[in-house]
Parts: structure tokens; C-alpha cells; sequence
């Protein structure tokens, strides 16, 4: 069964070298309008075509929606760009991303930490909670969850919920810092209060596409 990852990121690398080839050849102008028809006529076409499997088959929908509703102001190219970058700096020559271990969660706990959050890992979390932190940003982890998430080798083996509170692109650039994806729930509520809830997934392999990093 194909991965969701490596679909989508085949979707995007091969969306940008067509559109590449388009403008070498002198069909495509090199302007933002022009680039979203083009990457808007792909998609189209590659939804007709039923070019890729079907985990993506949603977001394709999805990106032929906004490029109808929004125009050159759905960026497309540049949605392309980012998760083309976002995707390929995870994954290892054999197409496939690395682990998700312990080791670098506990890494991005302290990246965290550095920049002045707190992080609280030792409690459970079962039902609606009130996590108080005078303001400073938050990050909040059911230790049952999380021990029952990973193998005893240090590999993450199912979903782990992580809850969010405070500025979220730092968030998820430390959590990118130690090759792992963050996906979003929900940007707000969820069961620990005021906090956001964002899932991590075995292998960075999410059924959606994950939150972007600020990558340069």
C-alpha cells in the first residue's frame, strides 16, 4: 500500500518539473498567474487521469478547489515548493523517512525547553484538563499515551498526541529540526485547555499533509 508521504511527494516533485519543462520550452511564462494555471490545469488533469493512488485523492480535490476559488492567490507553485522541500528533507535515499524515535522527541522537548516553554510529559491526560502556565507556551503529553506509543527499541509505533499552546511555527521548526513532522487536529481546542492538539505519526506517515516548516 502506498504511503500517503511519498505519494504526495510525488504529486508535488513531479507538478514542479512539469512546469519547469513547460517554461523551458517557452509554453508557460514565468509569472504567478500563469504558473497557477498551469499547476491548476495539472491537477485537473492528473484528477481525471487518476494518475495517483487514491490516499491523495483528497488533497488534489482540494488544491483544484482553491485554485478555482482564489485564483493566482492560492500560491499553488508555492505550496508545491514548500512541501516538495518539507517532504524531501525527511526522507532517506530509498524513498521511505527515517524513524520516529525517542531520542529526537526528547531532543525537540529540549529545543522547546531552550526557547523558554514548558514542557510537561509526566502526567496522563484523559479527559478535559486545565494546564496552567501564566502565559508562557506549552507543550503537554500524556505519559500514558506516550508509553504506549513507542516499541521498546525507542521507535515510535502509533499515533502520540502532543497539546500546543503558544507560538506554533517554533513548535513545529524545532519538531522539523529533529526530522519530525507535526499534523494538526485542531489549532485550539482540544482536551487539555486552550491548547492545540497536533498528532505525530510512525515514520512522519500521516493520512494528510502535515504543518510546514519555515524552511529557507
Amino acid at each position: 500500500m502506498t504511503a500517503f508521504y511519498q505519494e504526495i511527494y510525488k504529486v508535488v516533485s513531479e507538478g514542479l518539473q512539469e512546469l519547469a519543462a513547460s517554461q523551458q520550452s517557452g509554453k508557460t511564462p514565468k509569472n504567478p498567474i500563469s504558473e497557477t494555471h498551469f499547476i491548476s490545469a495539472w491537477v485537473t488533469k492528473a484528477i481525471k487521469q487518476q494518475r495517483y493512488a487514491h490516499c491523495v485523492a483528497k488533497t488534489l480535490l482540494s488544491w483544484q478547489q482553491q485554485a478555482r476559488s482564489m485564483g493566482k492567490h492560492a500560491q499553488l507553485k508555492q505550496q508545491f515548493e514548500q512541501f516538495e522541500k518539507t517532504y524531501g528533507g525527511i526522507l532517506q535515499d530509498n524513498g521511505e523517512a527515517e524513524a520516529v524515535t525517542m531520542t529526537k522527541l526528547q531532543a525537540f522537548y529540549q529545543a522547546l525547553e531552550a526557547n523558554g516553554w514548558i514542557v510537561t510529559t509526566e502526567y496522563e491526560v484523559n479527559r478535559k484538563v486545565t494546564h496552567h502556565t501564566d502565559g508562557q507556551a506549552s507543550l503537554v503529553v500524556c505519559a500514558t499515551q506516550a508509553k504506549a506509543a513507542f516499541a521498546e527499541n525507542g521507535e515510535l509505533v502509533k499515533p502520540l498526541s502532543l497539546f500546543i499552546r503558544g507560538t506554533v511555527p517554533e513548535a513545529i521548526d524545532a519538531a522539523y529540526g529533529e526530522g519530525i513532522l507535526l499534523y494538526k487536529v485542531t489549532d485550539y481546542k482540544s482536551i487539555v485547555k486552550y491548547h492545540g492538539e497536533y498528532v505525530l505519526y510512525p515514520h512522519n506517515a500521516g493520512s494528510h499533509l502535515p504543518e510546514v516548516p519555515s524552511l529557507q
